[in-house]
Parts: structure tokens; C-alpha cells; sequence
């Protein structure tokens, strides 16, 4: 299935860009090896590629098990596309151009992508994983990031400010190589662990990197009674049918040196929206046990959660109670 997958996207990115990324990879995948197939690559070039020096290196993690295997699967396709890719100086890459449209057409599978701030089903759910974690590693790297725009909301598996939405054609993460050599670009994503490291053919840069929270966004919250025809809530609980999620404005700064004593600062601030919760109750029930409607308690703590609704996703901690300052460098990546 994958590797039919491979064979589909290669095909359609043929169709549309020019070119194939994963051609190779899908037919070595497709096709049975050959006992006398030559080396992929001579001694003196693997020599080269064993001393190129790793600018960069980032990784986030996804779930795999049979409820995630459309978006698991989304996120190991994007990978493999990103795989391989290399930069020359002063060149852009193009996530959409590289990545290619998200549809079946491309061998893209159905799963929940964020529309509006809200949990939704769509085809080509987890790509944005893959542009965050290439994003993450770029700035690492040193890399120029040409385009770029943060989630709406911050987001489960990557710091705010660290993230990269992408929707084709419209939203596009675009990365230039600002170095007076090549980079390339390695992506693995298997069981749960997406691995994003840029290498290079000349000196690594001092890169630190610093996310901070400047202002904390207190979500609103919708009470909804349950009228005729919907599922019924007992009298003294409630139902969640969408978790609040607090917004924040996050600055961050990123500090690079290269090996010539030259520095470069930039800093970015971007703003996540705050999710508004909305709760189901029974029409008898008490809204004035839920005191200020603009706090951020977890209502599990004021009155029992009869349920969830299928849609509503629980925030984890990154999303809820994030760190108010995470600094990073890429000296050990």
C-alpha cells in the first residue's frame, strides 16, 4: 500500500511540478532487488557524505496505532518526499512543490487537519508535522526562512513559534539556503518518530533559538443546552463538545553566527487565538456553578464530564500549559 502510495505521488508530481523525488524510492520499494544491482554510490562518495557536517537536527513524535494510521501514514509519505532533497546557494525549497498536493491523487489518506481553529476531517492531515519539523530543523540549520506562517492555535507536538502551517496551494513554507555551499535535506519518520537533519559541505553556524510567551490568551466559553433529538445529559454533569484552549503571543528570537564572526538576529512574534469551549448540559442545569465564563478551568473540576463528542480532541499539555521560555541551539545536533 505504501508503496503504491510512493508510485502515485511520484507520478502526480511528474504531472505537475516537473519532477519526481520519490520515483527511486518508490520503485527500489515496488520492486524486487536484484542480486547483481550495482552500489548506489562509489567509496570516494560515500567518503564525501560521511564528513559532511550536520547543521541541524529536529524531532517530534506522532501516534501510530490503528485509530492514527491515516495521519501516521500522511506523516511518513511527506517525509519520504523531503528525503534526499538538496539546496545549492542562494536557491529556495518549496514544501508545496516538493510535498505536492494533498489528495488521494497524490496518495494521501483522510485524517483530522485544523480548519477555523477547529478539529476536522481532511485528506493530507499530518503534512503539517512535517513542515513544523522541517521548519524547527531550518531555523537550527540557519537557513532563511522565506515563507512561513504559525497554526491558529498552538499546536499538540511542536513549541509555539517553532510550527509551519501549510494548505496547498495557498500557504507554503519556503526555506532558502543563504550559504556559499549545497545543503541537504533527511527526513525519517517510522513508529512514531519524525527525524528532520540538515547537512552541509562547509562550516556549521552557532545558531540559539529562544520561544518565550509575552501575553497569555484566555479562551471563552459556549453553553449549550440539549434540546430534543440530541444525546441526553444527565442533570448534574456536562459534555464536552469542544475543549477551550488558551491563545498566546510568543516572541521568538533567533541568534546566528557563522564561522567568519558574522551575527544575524531575527525576531518574530506570532499569535495563536484562543479556542473557545463549548459544553452541552441538561436545560435544567445551573450555568452560575460554572462562575466566570472567560477563566480557563477545566470544567471536570467544577461539575462531573458525562462524555466527550467524538470531534472534541483533548489539548495536551503543550497546547494548555506550555513553558513560558524554551531556548534552543544546535550544538549537539
Amino acid at each position: 500500500m505504501r508503496a503504491e502510495a510512493r508510485l502515485i505521488l511520484a507520478a502526480a508530481l511528474v504531472a505537475t511540478v516537473g519532477h519526481a523525488p520519490n520515483l527511486a524510492r518508490a520503485a527500489e520499494a515496488s520492486a524486487p532487488a536484484a542480486s547483481n544491482a550495482a552500489a548506489p554510490a562509489t567509496a570516494a562518495t560515500a567518503a564525501t557524505r560521511a564528513v559532511r557536517p550536520t547543521l541541524a537536527r529536529f524531532t517530534t513524535t506522532y501516534a501510530h496505532d490503528a485509530e492514527h494510521h491515516g495521519r501516521a501514514f500522511n506523516v511518513e509519505l511527506a517525509a519520504e518526499a523531503i528525503d534526499g532533497k538538496e539546496l545549492g546557494p542562494g536557491a529556495t525549497l518549496s514544501f508545496n512543490d516538493v510535498v505536492g498536493e494533498r489528495t488521494a491523487a497524490f496518495g494521501f489518506e483522510k485524517a483530522v487537519v485544523l480548519r477555523d481553529r477547529m478539529i476536522a476531517e481532511g485528506t493530507g492531515g499530518g503534512t503539517c508535522q512535517v513542515a513544523s519539523t522541517l521548519h524547527a530543523a531550518a531555523l537550527l540549520a540557519g537557513l532563511e526562512i522565506v515563507a512561513r506562517a504559525p497554526h491558529s492555535r498552538p499546536s499538540s507536538y511542536i513549541r509555539m513559534g517553532l510550527d509551519a502551517t501549510v494548505v496547498f496551494p495557498k500557504i507554503d513554507l519556503k526555506l532558502r539556503n543563504p550559504r556559499a555551499d549545497r545543503v541537504f535535506f533527511h527526513a525519517r519518520a517510522a513508529r512514531g518518530t519524525l527525524d528532520v537533519w540538515i547537512d552541509g559541505e562547509g562550516e556549521k553556524p552557532s545558531v540559539t533559538l529562544t520561544s518565550e510567551i509575552v501575553e497569555r490568551l484566555p479562551f471563552e466559553r459556549s453553553i449549550e443546552r440539549a434540546g430534543k433529538g440530541d444525546r441526553p445529559v444527565p442533570a448534574d454533569t456536562v459534555r464536552v463538545k469542544a475543549f477551550g484552549i488558551p491563545g498566546f503571543r510568543v516572541q521568538r528570537t533567533r541568534v546566528v553566527r557563522t564561522a567568519d564572526g558574522a551575527t544575524r538576529r531575527e525576531v518574530r512574534v506570532d499569535e495563536y487565538g484562543p479556542t473557545r469551549e463549548v459544553l452541552v448540559v441538561a436545560p435544567s442545569f445551573d450555568e452560575a456553578r460554572f462562575g466566570d465564563p472567560a477563566g480557563a478551568d477545566d470544567p471536570s473540576t467544577i461539575v462531573p464530564i458525562a462524555g466527550d463528542d467524538a470531534g472534541a480532541l483533548r489539548p495536551t499539555p503543550l497546547q494548555l500549559r506550555p513553558s513560558t521560555r524554551v531556548e534552543l541551539d544546535n550544538s549537539a545536533r
